[in-house]
């Protein structure tokens, strides 16, 4: 797979001109996707900017997609523990974004493509992640080779990371999302510094959308919980 996933966009109405492509990068129903997508807002954005960022992008996703997107969860985190391939816990139809600050703490972040390995190996992508589930060595070692590093991000520079992280199953008859999963391995992890991600997860569906107004204006730093 070459690098079409990494985007960069100079501002905010960047991020929205390119909902578009966005969506057919993360959204994918088929295996020709990679179903995640990374962008590089560079240096010219702050805290506040790049979480309003994430709320515009995702109302122009609905639009793209002709569906609702709505807001299952949104919060910003000081998250300097490291993980195993996962999916967050969300409806079966969902889509993570995470918004990444400039930090001295360095991590990787890893995406692996569950679903291709499992239709690799004859099976749905609910028996792969019954039957090697990746927070085991053997589930570990049989999707390494579907995993895709991100790039370091330059200094100062801030990253919008989309995740399609849906669970559901291969099929004809519906055109389903079909998820990658994700991990993040803290490489120095210090806690006198902040490696601060803002996350957004959304569902498909209409709901009441509170919190929208907090999320983008709020200073408080939550401590990440696996």
């Amino acid at each position: 797979m070459n690098d079409s996933w990494h985007l960069t966009a100079s501002d905010q109405d960047d991020v929205v001109a390119q909902a578009e492509r966005v969506f057919d990068l993360v959204w994918r129903v088929d295996l020709g996707a990679p179903g995640f997508c990374l962008i590089d807002l560079g240096t010219n954005t702050d805290s506040h900017a790049i979480r309003s960022s994430m709320v515009l992008l995702k109302n122009k996703l609905s639009e793209v997609g002709e569906f609702a997107f709505s807001f299952r969860s949104m919060g910003r985190f000081d998250q300097q523990e490291t993980t195993k391939f996962h999916l967050d816990g969300a409806p079966a139809e969902s889509m993570l974004i995470l918004g990444y600050e400039p930090s001295t703490v360095r991590s990787r972040i890893f995406l692996a493509d569950y679903c291709r390995c499992a239709f690799d190996l004859g099976i749905e992508p609910k028996q792969f992640l019954a039957e090697f589930n990746p927070m085991f060595r053997q589930g570990e070692e049989i999707l390494s080779r579907y995993v895709t590093e991100m790039p370091q991000p330059q200094d100062g520079h801030f990253q919008l990371l989309l995740i399609n992280n849906s669970s559901l199953p291969f099929t004809e008859e519906r055109k389903n999302p079909l998820g990658v999963m994700h991990k993040a391995e803290i490489v120095n992890p210090n806690e006198s510094e902040r490696r601060l991600v803002n996350s957004i997860m959304l569902m498909v569906g209409d709901t009441d959308e509170v919190g929208v107004d907090e999320f983008i204006t709020t200073e408080k730093i939550s401590k990440k919980n696996y």
